[in-house]
């Protein structure tokens, strides 16, 4: 499970045609813009002791690593541009290891006019990360390069929304993502291969339900384009209209449409009405119930019709709690969403359940959110970042609010239906910083009758001394069950790090970690101990 930080003003995210624009852009003398560039230098010094189960004795080594990094970004009322790069050379002192390079970007560029009513984004990125948990989730560069692939990603959007004192709610999305994945040295069990993602989405709603009258159509189209398999459509509709009974109970009726087609045996079309009673809770907060009738529709088999209940419900109490959710049916049978925060000076709260069916390669776009965070612009990790002290902190120069994110563990092309749910915490006074993430996911292999399950608990804390010295720990658990393969796994992380600023330009950094696997099969048990010095110098 990775983390990754996003700014918070743009939303989504995609090429270097932007590149040009802003330069456009740039030169446009009425358009006040500022630009930051951040050149740095890190360089590590890494021991290491590895021991697995099926190999003899203890690998051993040294490695240093020198990281030359640039990052860039401009700022205008209009315009949110960042690219950020870093060469990363390993040098070892170990036979079983050669010398490597890694050259990692990430560019994004979002323009938003008309009062952010028209934004059009462009996004590229180049990392290397592991593919398959079988063959190890903490497996970095240092110690196991040559079982990491090189991902590739790029991607645009185009995003129309009516103004937000406008009666009518109308947003049209469009959105192209491609991704590729090279084959790692040591072969993890998946081949190269490379996707292409196209989706479009509509929304004409009535902005207040509050309202004593109220309706929302919204619809989406999606294409997956697979190297080496069937490529993958889908088409969703939903429809919802209320009329009033009363002040606070409304009479309301729904509808909704689904189709997948994988060309192959995957095809299914569902759809569905009913009608029920909503009753509307203070200002904004509202909760219905309603009685459907459904009929699905699947390769090669009988139709099969199902009257069922279902519910939603937005629960506002207070500017700082929210919760919204659903209970319903989809062709795969029953489908619930939930989606919680709680917020106050010192504590957040979130909550988030889901189930999806996609390509793993768009797992990238199911995040659990963890909140706000500052970040300075030199941060790579997490750990680099803190929560704001209160609601009213100002970044200070060369720092930036971030959204973080935890992301999902496998990278596929192929088909899944993804059950999850998480709840993520986080405490923030004074020095000491505390964030607890668990989640579990059920995942269904529907092309290849293949069924995991994961469970997972990640702990982060920090403490200041002082403005120049913090000391931060983390502690990462992860159950894997791979049931068709009669395998499970538990996966163990603990590390910890004391980082200390030795002047306006000069970080130090001293950190421990260790990861364990204990495996059913006695040939994937393994574990690793590392200590690495780091210094990095901001120019």
């Amino acid at each position: 499970m990775a983390i990754t930080m996003a700014q918070v003003k743009p939303r989504p995210v995609a090429t270097a045609t932007g590149l040009a624009l802003t330069a456009a852009i740039i030169a446009w003398p009425a358009l006040a813009v500022e630009t930051e560039i951040t050149p740095q230098i890190r360089a590590s010094s890494y021991a290491y002791q590895i021991n697995e189960f099926d190999t003899a004795g203890t690998d051993e080594g040294v490695a240093i690593a020198l990281s030359p990094s640039i990052d860039f970004s401009l700022t205008s009322k209009v315009l949110q541009t960042r690219f950020s790069w870093q060469r990363e050379s390993l040098f070892y002192e170990d036979s079983q290891r050669k010398n490597r390079s890694y050259d990692e970007f990430s560019f994004s560029n979002i323009l938003s006019l008309l009062d952010e009513r028209l934004t059009w984004g462009v996004n590229a990125s180049n990392s290397y990360q592991v593919r398959n948990t079988r063959s190890g989730i903490f497996n970095d560069k240092i110690t196991s390069g040559d079982e990491l692939s090189e991902a590739t990603s790029y991607g645009s959007f185009l995003n129309l929304a009516t103004a937000s004192y406008s009666d009518l709610n109308a947003v049209l999305r469009l959105e192209y993502n491609h991704s590729e994945y090279d084959e790692p040295e040591n072969d993890d069990g998946l081949p190269a291969f490379d996707s292409d993602s196209y989706r479009a989405g509509v929304l004409l709603a009535s902005r207040d339900r509050s309202r004593t009258t109220f309706w929302r159509l919204e619809g989406a189209v999606g294409k997956t384009r697979r190297q080496q398999i069937q490529d993958y459509d889908n088409r969703a509709a939903q429809a919802t209209f209320g009329v009033p009974l009363s002040s606070r109970l409304s009479l309301i009726g729904r509808g909704s449409y689904e189709y997948t087609d994988n060309n192959n045996f995957y095809q299914n079309e569902f759809s569905s009405y009913g009608g029920g009673v909503e009753l509307k809770l203070g200002r904004v907060s509202w909760i219905n119930v309603s009685v459907n009738r459904s009929t699905t529709k699947r390769f090669e088999e009988e139709d099969e019709n199902n009257t069922y209940w279902a519910t939603e419900f937005y629960l506002a109490p207070s500017r700082r709690t929210s919760i919204e959710g659903a209970y319903d049916r989809r062709y795969f049978g029953r489908t619930a969403s939930i989606a919680g925060q709680y917020n106050i000076r010192a504590l957040t709260v979130r909550l988030n359940v889901t189930d999806t069916v996609q390509t793993q390669t768009s797992l990238d776009r199911e995040l659990t959110d963890l909140g706000i965070f500052v970040c300075p612009e030199s941060a790579v990790e997490f750990t680099d970042c803190y929560r704001p002290p209160n609601a009213n902190y100002t970044p200070q120069p060369g720092e930036s609010y971030q959204q973080v994110f935890d992301v999902g563990l496998e990278l596929d092309q192929e088909l899944v239906l993804r059950r999850s749910a998480s709840l993520a915490l986080g405490y923030s006074k004074r020095r000491l910083s505390v964030n607890l993430l668990l989640n579990a996911a059920d995942i269904d292999y529907v092309e290849r009758n293949d069924e995991q399950r994961n469970k997972s608990m990640s702990l982060r804390s920090g403490w200041r001394f002082t403005e120049r010295s913090s000391i931060n720990a983390a502690l990462r658990v992860y159950q894997i069950d791979y049931l068709f393969a009669n395998r499970k796994d538990d996966n163990i992380l603990m590390s910890v790090g004391y980082d200390l600023t030795l002047s306006e330009h000069a970080e130090m950094s001293l950190s421990l970690r260790r990861t364990e696997r204990n495996s059913s099969i006695d040939s994937f048990n393994g574990s690793e101990n590392r200590v690495w010095l780091t210094y990095i110098y901001t120019f």
